[in-house]
């Protein structure tokens, strides 16, 4: 079961958003909330950080937060120790000049190696959806490509308080100068919110449907 609601907030309450108000949807599910930012908003890696969606759109559930803008993230926000070192000379190490993000946010106390099964579980998800459109994509981990070309970026963290997930598809092959890079457009996707919203939504549905396998297997004894 779902239901969604639509919020507006002030330009002054969060950064890097093109405008004065921005609109965005909420859609509960029994264990997360899905926000769905329908104006444009950039990544820049500070939103991994723990409790921006408590802090930007007042919710205090489990939640993937989509949103579609910029990506540019400088080394002092990654959290990828191996990419900053190899990448130590390049100013702004992931760009995309247009691009769907997808902020996850989970508060039930799992360790680092769970999250990362979790953005795994994502990045599945949205290889499923793309490929639904009739593309071929191949999977590297949690990076996915079309032939050669780097379709998106994907890291998954923990805090005190919460673990995260940042899961960014490039919509425009422009910005990224230090590897090749392809978009959603590119591949013949014109419907991107199509897609925001299958993922997103897909992904909640899939931690709901674990949720409540925890709580219908009997114990081995």
């Amino acid at each position: 079961m779902m239901y969604f609601q639509k919020f507006q907030i002030l330009k002054e309450n969060t950064s890097h958003y093109h405008g004065e108000f921005m609109d965005f949807e909420v859609y509960n599910t029994e264990y997360m909330s899905i926000i769905f930012v329908k104006d444009k908003l950039d990544y820049t890696g500070k939103e991994i950080e723990p409790l921006w969606a408590f802090k930007t759109f007042n919710t205090q559930k489990d939640n993937i937060v989509v949103f579609r803008g910029r990506m540019e993230v400088s080394k002092e926000n990654m959290k990828d120790l191996k990419d900053i070192k190899r990448e130590e000379n390049i100013k702004i190490p992931i760009k995309s000049e247009d691009a769907i993000n997808f902020v996850v946010e989970h508060f039930d106390a799992v360790d680092l190696k769970t999250i990362y099964l979790r953005q795994r579980l994502l990045v599945f998800i949205a290889k499923e959806v793309i490929e639904s459109y009739n593309i071929k994509l191949k999977r590297d981990g949690d990076d996915l490509y079309f032939e050669d070309k780097k379709l998106s970026v994907c890291i998954a963290c923990k805090g005190v308080a919460s673990a995260k997930i940042h899961l960014g598809i490039n919509v425009k092959s422009k910005g990224a100068e230090h590897v090749k890079i392809i978009g959603l457009e590119d591949l013949g996707i014109k419907n991107i919110e199509d897609v925001m919203k299958k993922i997103a939504i897909n992904y909640a549905k899939e931690i709901d449907k674990i949720e409540m396998d925890l709580r219908k297997t009997l114990p081995l004894f």
